[in-house]
């Protein structure tokens, strides 16, 4: 049960930020008088498509490792993670090309919310690391 707590955390705290990452690509999409309908559903559909991939990631991990714990090969683990990264990245590109050949939604505002889910998951993954840090010399 511990590893779906930490699981939904993560994933949690990356929609956090994600979400505000959109917020403010919106405002500057408003800012700039291009927001429209198409910007509006590019950004939704491209946090579904970030989060979606990183709930993948996280499942496949998690699956992984708890297959060498039980006495697996890590070898075959590290495959399977790396064939899962594979197989994620081919199919976001196949949406993609899908989306943006039918002209259903804006490119980059679709296409920025998977880089603000990596910008998003080095600075979560930096604070965890500085906290105990912190918190050591109060």
């Amino acid at each position: 049960m511990r590893k779906h707590e930490d699981i939904f955390g993560q994933v949690s705290r990356l929609a956090v930020a994600v979400a505000l990452c959109i917020a403010a690509m919106l405002a500057v999409y408003a800012l700039a008088g291009r927001f429209t309908n198409t910007v509006l559903l590019g950004a939704l559909i491209g946090f579904v498509l970030a989060m979606g991939n990183f709930i993948s990631l996280c499942i496949t991990v998690s699956n992984a490792l708890d297959r060498t714990v039980k006495g697996d090969n890590p070898q075959k683990a590290q495959l399977q993670i790396q064939s899962s990264g594979v197989i994620r990245l081919v199919v976001l590109v196949i949406i993609y090309i899908l989306l943006f050949r039918a002209k259903f939604c804006d490119p980059l505002a679709t296409i920025l919310p998977l880089l603000f889910a990596q910008v998003s998951l080095k600075l979560i993954e930096f604070f965890r690391f500085l906290r105990p840090l912190i918190s050591s010399r109060s």
